[in-house]
């Protein structure tokens, strides 16, 4: 029997069922940020979420682990996403550059769902003092995550501080880019804007670990 092969040939089915679960995430976070922004975070249920996702409500939790990780993010989700980027990069290659192509293809995916991540924004600043509580507590837990994939690539304990600085100071850049991206009206891709933040970071520090070396 002759394997099919060529442009015709159909996707593996692991590229299907990813397509189907980002479809499906993408669905249950439409009409959850519909229906917070309908009748409030607070009075709507994953069961509502559900309902007007056209899903069963355990086929909510098999995606989310509740409605807080749709408004404020699934840092768990995210973080898994990262380790199979990682895993693809050369074992030789600088953690930095293996995470800031995983953040790369973060913002790919996150550029056809602009106008969610909008509301998402526009959501959160309405709950103000509470939002940003939740908010840090879920960047400080994605920081951490994130320096122990580093850390872990790398062979070393979870608290090398080479891994944590890293971490924090490219984590810090897609925060600032998606920040920056969300509030420009001019159509620049997030993988620009966050390619830029990055270089103008790179040579900041190249400036400032020249004048360590300096000794000043």
């Amino acid at each position: 029997m002759t394997a099919v092969s060529g442009h015709g040939s159909a996707p593996p089915p692991q590229d299907r069922r990813r397509r189907r679960t980002l479809r499906t995430r993408a669905a249950i976070e439409a009409a959850a940020l519909r229906l917070f922004a309908e009748q409030g975070f607070a009075h709507t249920t994953v069961e509502q979420i559900a309902e007007a996702a056209d899903i069963a409500p355990r086929t909510f939790f098999r995606h989310f682990p509740s409605k807080d990780a749709v408004l404020f993010g699934d840092p768990e989700h995210e973080t898994a996403r990262m380790r199979e980027v990682l895993a693809t990069r050369p074992a030789d290659e600088h953690p930095m550059r293996s995470l800031a192509a995983a953040l790369l293809e973060a913002a790919d995916r996150i550029e056809a769902d602009r106008e969610q991540h909008l509301m998402r924004a526009e959501l959160l600043s309405s709950l103000q003092n509470t939002a940003e509580y939740e908010q840090h507590l879920i960047r400080q837990r994605w920081v951490r995550d994130v320096a122990n994939l580093i850390a872990k690539r790398m062979g070393t304990p979870a608290a090398d501080p080479r891994a944590v600085a890293w971490s924090m100071a490219l984590m810090s850049c897609f925060g600032a880019a998606m920040h920056a991206w969300l509030l420009r009206e001019d159509g620049t891709p997030l993988r620009t804007v966050l390619t830029e933040v990055l270089a103008g970071t790179a040579g900041g520090l190249a400036e400032a670990a020249d004048l360590l070396r300096e000794g000043v």
